[in-house]
């Protein structure tokens, strides 16, 4: 990534699409389609922020909430014969969660499972759970809190104006320690 405001530009006007595509007046199957599409394309324009690194420790810490389901019994959440989620997870008990803005991008990016959740006339939340969380937990994530975490990554106050980086002999490589704004 050679400079990363053109990338936050381009974050602003994917973030604007999905705000005005979030409400509708009857929500298709392409549409589903085109807005987990601008949902995946997003998580992986802040994903690659954070690894670059492109982002201030402040944005860095940014983190949403959720609701997470834990997974119960030993059958597996499959993708043949999978059941519902119902049949895997405990929906009953939801617990109170936060997830940083990379668990976030990940969960998204790496989904095994997806399931869309409206309110009214708008695409209030989804159920998600990627590959790596699919024998762990399912997490439900409101729209409007994920749209405000995507946002914080497209404002350039976000941008780093100095790092500081240190040796790390494991990865032989240097390691942001510091990122500011």
């Amino acid at each position: 990534m050679i400079e990363s405001c053109y990338w936050r530009a381009e974050l602003r006007n994917d973030l604007v699409w999905l705000r005005k595509q979030r409400t509708y007046q009857r929500w298709s199957e392409k549409q589903q389609v085109l807005f987990e599409r601008k949902l995946m394309i997003v998580a992986f324009q802040v994903r690659s922020l954070l690894e670059r690194p492109k982002v201030n420790d402040q944005a860095r810490g940014t983190c949403m909430p959720v609701l997470r389901y834990k997974k119960i019994g030993d059958r597996p959440f499959t993708a043949t014969g999978a059941g519902w989620p119902e049949d895997r997870f405990d929906m009953e008990q939801p617990e109170p969660h936060t997830l940083s803005a990379l668990d976030v991008c990940n969960q998204l990016i790496h989904y095994y499972w997806m399931k869309t959740i409206t309110e009214g006339k708008a695409f209030a939340s989804m159920l998600v759970f990627s590959d790596y969380q699919r024998h762990k937990w399912a997490y439900q994530i409101r729209i409007e809190d994920l749209l405000k975490l995507f946002g914080v990554f497209s404002e350039e106050s976000s941008a780093i104006t100095s790092a500081a980086f240190k040796w790390n002999d494991k990865k032989q490589d240097y390691i942001l320690v510091k990122a500011n704004d």
